[in-house]
């Protein structure tokens, strides 16, 4: 059985977005960066000229002042700023009339010192010149008309192919979201429109191949599906008019002939075609509508998608609105809002998923658009952490509202199918909206500000509301009349397989994801001079797309090994070893590595996770329910996204960066070592009931 039967649909959207979407658009980026090129080396001379004039100007006014040129005092504090505020510029360097290197900043005076020494600078003029991989750009400093030595401004030749370099990723990165939003579009007009009509009118049809004529497809869209639609549900009343005046005719002739044998015979043949044929009573055909997981997919996807946007910059926002507080180092400030957030929605998802099955996911999906899209706006304007924590925590409970109600939605959907497969819609939809909004957030806070990066958020949540409010009333499945019982969770942890699951496996996964990717990685990215926010969104977005790729491939191996446990082990180890890689160095592609490492580790371990509950569970989801189960199994794990900032935040006064996520890798590593050795002894299957009642 796959786990979502809309798969084999999205990945031929995809492959049709794919061919209609990337050849035009990678010709014309091909075009605009081949131009953006060309360009740029005059714009940079341009601009390493002014540089020059504008730093020749100030040391020719101190020169004027008396002071002579090698004696000038703090040149590499005055050319600091200027070399942080133009990567571009490599070095700065002031020489003397003979080509003597007086002050350089920027590059090492020895592999300039042989150049400088040797070329012919004798002239009160600027020049160009190649150096090295150098383009040095000459200055001349005067004294009363005489040339008493020169200001280098130093550019590097390799500035505009990594910068096209750059450009062109980011180009790549907005085509892949693109195609990807394009996909959920075509994906969700393709399944409302064509296939879930389609379905409703087989459905009908089959109905009335058996002689049922007592429905008719409730679809109102007047596109060509609409248009056939309507004209069936035509036939159909047609012939539900002929079955009413046929009836009419026959009670006229029961009534009115005296013949009894006549009679008898009339019957007869009434009695034969309420026996072949199936009419309203009331003259008003069932309306059937075809409710599918699906219908609640694209909106999903925008809510999540605007909460993910920020996910490459947050801890970075967060730090800027610090203000020194004595009893609250900035490390524990920027982990705050982080773990407020995961501790609300851990508080609100149990009563949100009450409040969708009693009042409707349709319903529960527009209350929580309110408080998220005003935490989404509040965000923006936020002065400090506390205002910052404060509206992330009115975030997290329209997150956890509008959640639940789509996981209430897809449940009762999906009553017909697999639950399985409403689960894929679920978790494709919030995977997919991870990549994009990962790779997106870091190009628009580089390009429009943080601020403006949650308006964008807010914009998209009232989208996706307009879509509930306009599409989704039509889809809304019937709710459980029965009203909940309550259940008791606690019991479930005296089962040691499951509390040994919650400790060893689902909470350290968590530690690691929000202690390590959520806090941790955009810091320490972040501390490189040479690595910008969106560098950060495409390393992040390695995570996600690694648990698109093998959760898939972990839910097959699960199935047909049977090897759940391992699987669970093995990823929690791959996860905890890939947390310590950076022990080895501190470089950024050992940090890239991690996040892939990480991404392996859910992707391989997620999904048996959640199958593993009825093998360990056997007896509880049989007295309470195996949802219920899985729904303790993701309220406790969420204790370990509420520990991860915390205990990041504690790492790294002791161990610097780096060393904070070699030593949550460690506790992570330890924690899944436990889990792996314990699984040996877990068995499977249904026996655990007789083990328990010996």
């Amino acid at each position: 059985m796959t786990l979502d039967r809309t798969r084999p649909l999205f990945i031929r959207l995809l492959l049709l977005a794919l061919l209609v979407l990337v050849p035009p658009v990678a010709l014309l980026a091909h075009g605009a960066m081949d131009d953006f090129a060309r360009g740029l080396v005059p714009e940079m001379d341009k601009k390493a000229a002014v540089v020059g004039r504008d730093l020749a100007s100030s040391i020719e006014r101190a020169v004027n002042y008396g002071i002579p040129l090698d004696k000038l005092h703090g040149m590499p504090e005055f050319f600091e700023p200027v070399l942080g505020a133009n990567r571009e510029i490599r070095y700065l360097a002031v020489t003397d009339r003979d080509g003597r290197i007086l002050f350089i900043s920027g590059a090492d005076a020895a592999l300039l010192a042989p150049f400088f020494s040797s070329a012919d600078f004798d002239i009160a003029a600027s020049r160009k010149a190649l150096i090295d991989n150098f383009v040095d750009i000459t200055q001349p400093l005067m004294f009363k008309s005489a040339l008493i030595g020169h200001l280098h401004v130093g550019l590097d030749q390799d500035y505009v192919q990594s910068r096209v370099l750059e450009i062109g990723v980011d180009i790549g990165v907005v085509t892949l979201v693109s195609l990807l939003v394009a996909v959920e579009i075509l994906l969700f007009v393709v399944t409302f429109n064509i296939t879930g009509p389609i379905r409703a009118a087989s459905t009908v049809m089959d109905r009335v191949r058996h002689g049922d004529f007592s429905a008719t497809c409730g679809v109102t869209s007047e596109d060509e599906v609409g248009r056939f639609i309507h004209t069936f549900n035509a036939a159909i009343r047609y012939a539900d008019g002929l079955f009413r005046r046929l009836e009419a005719y026959l009670d006229e002739v029961k009534t009115a002939h005296f013949d009894k044998t006549v009679v008898e015979r009339v019957a007869e043949i009434e009695s034969r075609i309420r026996f072949l044929f199936r009419f309203s009573r009331s003259s008003q055909p069932e309306v059937v509508n075809e409710h599918q997981a699906t219908d609640i997919r694209l909106p999903l996807f925008l809510f999540v998608f605007a909460e993910e946007i920020s996910r490459s910059f947050m801890p970075l926002y967060i730090r800027d609105l610090y203000m020194p507080v004595d009893w609250l180092p900035l490390e524990m400030a920027i982990a705050l809002p982080i773990a407020v957030f995961m501790l609300c929605i851990a508080a609100i998802s149990p009563a949100a998923a009450l409040v969708s099955a009693r009042r409707g996911s349709r319903r529960v999906f527009l209350i929580g658009l309110a408080p998220a899209t005003i935490g989404f706006l509040m965000s923006a304007l936020a002065t400090n952490v506390w205002d910052f924590t404060l509206w992330r925590s009115l975030t997290a409970v329209g997150y956890a509202l509008v959640t639940m109600a789509c996981q209430s939605y897809i449940a009762q959907a999906s009553r017909q199918q697999n639950r399985t497969q409403g689960l894929g819609v679920y978790v494709g939809a919030v995977l997919t909206a991870s990549i994009c909004g990962t790779g997106i957030g870091g190009v628009l806070a580089e390009r429009v500000g943080f601020a403006a990066t949650f308006m964008i958020s807010a914009i998209l949540a009232v989208i996706a509301g307009l879509l509930i409010h306009r599409l989704m009333e039509a889809a809304q499945p019937a709710q459980d009349a029965a009203p909940e019982r309550r259940v008791a969770f606690l019991p479930l942890l005296r089962n040691w397989r499951f509390s040994a699951l919650v400790l060893f496996a689902a909470i350290p996964s968590k530690i690691a994801l929000t202690g390590f990717f959520f806090y941790l990685m955009p810091l320490s990215l972040m501390r490189s001079p040479d690595t910008d926010l969106g560098d950060i969104a495409r390393m992040m977005m390695l995570y996600p797309i690694a648990v698109v790729i093998l959760s898939p491939l972990a839910s097959r191996l699960a199935d047909r090994m049977g090897w759940k446990a391992g699987l669970v082990a093995i990823g929690g180890l791959i996860g905890g070893a890939g947390l310590v890689l950076p022990m080895v160095s501190p470089d950024s592609d050992l940090l890239g590595l991690a996040i892939v490492l990480l991404g392996v580790s859910h992707g391989l371990s997620a999904s048996p996770q959640l199958a593993m509950i009825p093998d360990i569970c056997w007896t509880e989801c049989r007295n309470i329910g195996q949802t219920n189960v899985l729904a303790f199994l993701r309220l406790t794990e969420r204790i370990g996204s509420v520990i991860g900032p915390f205990l990041a935040a504690a790492f790294i006064p002791l161990f610097d960066y780096t060393g904070a996520v070699v030593a949550l890798g460690w506790v992570v590593l330890g924690m899944s070592t436990v889990f792996a050795l314990l699984s040996f002894a877990f068995g499977s299957g249904p026996h655990i009931e007789a083990e328990d009642t010996e």
